[in-house]
């Protein structure tokens, strides 16, 4: 039985804040499922080519798609009638399965090297083929594929530190469904109005509300955006700088599971990181 390791992200789709006079008021689900049944294509560069394609749909709000590269490979080869060997162009299609929550704009990207060393490259790929789509690229929405971070040790170190002396949370433009009432929406809402793609808010103080932070800091990596802190360890001890920031969560999943089953694993895992 082989393993395979999901890596959690979130797509995004961050509206301008002057939308076109003739704007459909499409939802960024909708979006994200016209994309994907458009099946996009996308070339990045002679003989490399990129496409989405086998979507599925488990439930009513997730399922799963592929994502590859076609590619022409020189393929050695035996040919019965000539009695030797050769080698011939041929096209190459490896490609890895995305699971998703249409719903939440969560993906869960299976790594798989002979498509991409790194899964972030994956993500950037699934980025650019989304943001190609006739919706997308006619009403001027940027797309955003943004890893979700295990915030499992930020969070204790907060916690376990004497003082939170500042803390500093990014945001992008509005989009995730479940973005907290206390920071992200707003923040995001003032970004989108200010034409901005990004933006942080930095706030200090001789001991700030450590639950408030850790909240906030739920919310931050649930929407794929990154946070620090300067914290004091130890009453007396210097002040250090801690960040919510490296890989992707990843979830391991059994590859004889059923679909069902995998998509399950990944929610949880998101779930994990939200709640």
């Amino acid at each position: 039985m082989r393993s395979i390791e999901y890596h959690l992200y979130r797509i995004k789709f961050i509206k301008p804040a002057q939308v076109s006079l003739f704007d459909p008021g499409i939802t960024p689900r909708e979006l994200f499922e016209r994309g994907l049944a458009g099946k996009p294509s996308l070339e990045l560069r002679s003989n490399n080519t990129w496409h989405i394609g086998n979507v599925e749909h488990i439930t009513a709000d997730a399922g799963r798609f592929a994502v590859g590269r076609l590619t022409k490979t020189t393929v050695e080869k035996f040919d019965e009638a000539s009695r030797d060997f050769q080698e011939m162009l041929d096209d190459s299609g490896p490609y890895t399965f995305v699971y998703y929550d249409a719903s939440l704009g969560l993906l869960g990207i299976a790594r798989k090297a002979r498509v991409a060393n790194d899964v972030s490259a994956i993500a950037t790929k699934i980025e650019r083929l989304i943001q190609s789509t006739p919706a997308v690229a006619d009403n001027e929405i940027s797309v955003r594929v943004d890893k979700i971070r295990d915030p499992e040790t930020f969070i204790q170190k907060i916690l376990g530190a004497y003082a939170v002396r500042r803390f500093k949370a990014n945001f992008t433009g509005p989009n995730p469904v479940d973005a907290d009432e206390l920071f992200q929406k707003p923040m995001s809402y003032y970004c989108q109005q200010m034409n901005g793609d990004q933006g942080s808010v930095a706030v200090a103080g001789r001991a700030l509300n450590e639950e408030t932070v850790v909240a906030v800091a739920k919310s931050t990596a649930a929407t794929g955006s990154s946070a620090s802190a300067v914290i004091q360890e130890d009453r007396g001890a210097p002040s250090v700088t801690i960040s919510l920031h490296g890989d992707a969560r990843k979830v391991v999943a059994d590859s004889d599971a059923g679909k069902e089953t995998t998509l399950r694993t990944i929610q949880t895992a998101y779930r994990e990181v939200r709640e």
